[in-house]
């Protein structure tokens, strides 16, 4: 029995002669030639399989059959066929001969002879070559069509929330404002991955890859930290390298990766279903988070993992000290107060002092209760403010693209001048070098005044969010305050949350200043100017973020 070997890639068309029925012709005839029969025959195809791998399904069966006894030539158009690659090539060959079987190829000369050996594996290494460079120009192609053109090469599936169409990431409506619940859901509801999975599944709501219909904490997670959600899908991040010799649970080759340096990323421009305030805040929370979890609570603390000591930079922690009777009162302190080196007398500590964390815990709460019940006036200032400066960056963001259209029509009629043979073709590559350097200056400009503008959008959207905020916040403490039920810790936390990202602290004699970073640092700013302006004292607030206790 002789065999027939046939073996196609995705990407070869059957205008280059390398179609599997191409082959199978070719082999045949070369069979006929050889005085084989028909009956004789046994073809084996192998479609959209790599030649650069030689564990492929169809190559395996054929490798058993021979080394069972009942294949005495294998007949191939090519050495390329069999393998790209040397080694694998090597080794089949080697199979090949070991078992008595006769290595026939149609577009050459095969003899197993020192000379015949040697130009076999010339022709091999070329084939390994081509195929590299091969590799290379697919990639370099692929690269310069998302660069230019940015377009989004195909995917799998496209991420949650966008179609791809036409090369495009366009906005799956009916997903998108799924995506916008996970983040608000996330952010201001405080919801754990499981209950957003939950929820998302008691809404009819699954992921779009068909192996599983139930969201796990991973899927949801990559959404919350992917930045295509705010407009910037990055293509070229990863380098993979195939592990030979490894598959996956579906058969194929298994991969590893690591990620490129950032400078080789390319970004692409794609709809943003969510703004840029809100999904910082959304990687705020995930760093609160990972915080809350690490370590083991005996006692509510409002603040912790949310100070930092102000002398030394170290993080503040939350503990106990023993008091009377065998009781202990929580405290806050400098974690570097006991350093974890010991044996050297050149390692000092922090010598701030502690502070209790009921009365820092009750005073930040009382000054978050006194400025969230009356919001409106810096909302107010802030939004007009925000207005304003839009309005004038529009104004000059559209008087540089007004010059950007003056200089293409110049370009296009430097072009023209050349065609009716005014100018020659020297001048006329001069010329449009020149305007294409400015068009380039001019684009850099109007480049700038749009990142400016989206920030500035991004600050109205984030008084937007601090508007819902606080109007959240309110009606929770309005409440406390009709019912005369204190707020759950959990709840006070989350409010704490919202406001605040980090607070400094640091003495000054014998007072306590506490530095606060985040939205309540935006609303102490306002409420002072206020305070300035309507000629009121105020003993609490002593600069726009410091605060004495």
């Amino acid at each position: 029995m002789i065999a027939i070997y046939a073996r196609v890639s995705t990407g070869l068309q059957v205008t280059e002669g390398t179609s599997l029925d191409g082959q199978i012709e070719l082999c045949l005839k070369k069979a006929f030639e050889l005085g084989f029969t028909k009956d004789e025959v046994k073809i084996y195809k192998e479609e959209g399989m790599t030649g650069e791998d030689i564990d492929r399904p169809t190559m395996n069966r054929l490798r058993t059959d021979v080394s069972l006894g009942f294949i005495t030539h294998v007949i191939c158009t090519h050495p390329d066929r069999l393998s790209r690659d040397l080694t694998d090539k090597l080794i089949v060959c080697r199979e090949f001969e070991k078992h008595g079987v006769r290595l026939v190829f149609v577009d050459t000369e095969y003899r197993n002879t020192p000379e015949g050996q040697l130009f076999f594996n010339m022709q091999s290494v070329i084939a390994q070559y081509e195929l590299s460079q091969i590799k290379k120009r697919t990639i370099r192609g692929r690269l310069d069509t998302v660069r230019k053109k940015q377009k989004v090469m195909p995917m799998r599936v496209p991420p949650f929330g966008y179609d791809l169409t036409d090369g495009r990431l366009v906005i799956n409506e009916r997903e998108a404002e799924f995506v916008k619940m996970i983040y608000n859901w996330y952010v201001f509801d405080r919801l754990t991955m499981r209950q957003i999975g939950e929820k998302l599944c008691a809404l009819g709501c699954y992921p779009k890859r068909g192996e599983n219909k139930y969201w796990n904490a991973s899927s949801i997670r990559r959404i919350l930290t992917s930045e295509i959600y705010v407009g910037r899908y990055y293509y070229n991040r990863r380098r993979f390298h195939k592990l030979k010799g490894e598959k996956t649970a579906g058969g194929k080759p298994r991969r590893k990766y690591e990620y490129r340096d950032r400078s080789e990323w390319i970004e692409v421009e794609v709809p943003a279903i969510i703004d840029e305030a809100l999904f910082e805040m959304a990687q705020q929370q995930k760093i609160r988070n990972r915080k809350i979890l690490s370590g083991h609570i005996r006692h509510d603390y409002l603040l912790r993992s949310l100070l930092k000591c102000g002398k030394c930079g170290h993080a503040w922690v939350s503990t106990t000290y023993p008091g009377d009777h065998g009781k202990t009162y929580p405290v806050y302190r400098c974690n570097n107060k006991y350093p974890r080196k010991f044996g050297s007398k050149e390692v000092g500590g922090c010598d701030t002092r502690t502070i209790r964390a009921d009365m820092l815990d009750g005073y930040v709460w009382n000054q978050i209760k006194e400025l969230v019940l009356n919001p409106e006036l810096f909302l107010k200032a802030a939004q007009k403010q925000g207005d304003a400066a839009a309005a004038a960056l529009r104004k000059t963001l559209d008087a540089v693209d007004k010059q950007i259209e003056v200089k293409e029509k110049e370009k296009e009629k430097i072009k023209r001048m050349f065609v009716l043979e005014t100018i020659s073709e020297d001048e006329m590559r001069s010329d449009v070098a020149r305007v294409n350097q400015e068009i380039e200056r001019l684009q850099a400009e109007a480049k700038k005044y749009k990142n400016l503008l989206n920030a500035r959008r991004r600050n109205l959207r984030s008084i937007d969010i601090v508007n819902r905020l606080i109007n959240t916040i309110k009606h929770g403490i309005e409440s406390e305050e009709e019912d005369k039920k204190a707020l759950l810790f959990r709840e006070k936390r989350n409010i704490i949350e919202m406001l605040v990202s980090e607070i400094i602290v640091e003495f000054q004699g014998e007072e306590v200043i506490l530095t606060y970073m985040g939205i309540l640092d935006e609303l102490l700013k306002k409420k002072l100017i206020e305070y300035r302006n309507e000629g009121v004292s105020n003993n609490i607030v002593s600069s726009p973020q410091h605060q004495k206790i």
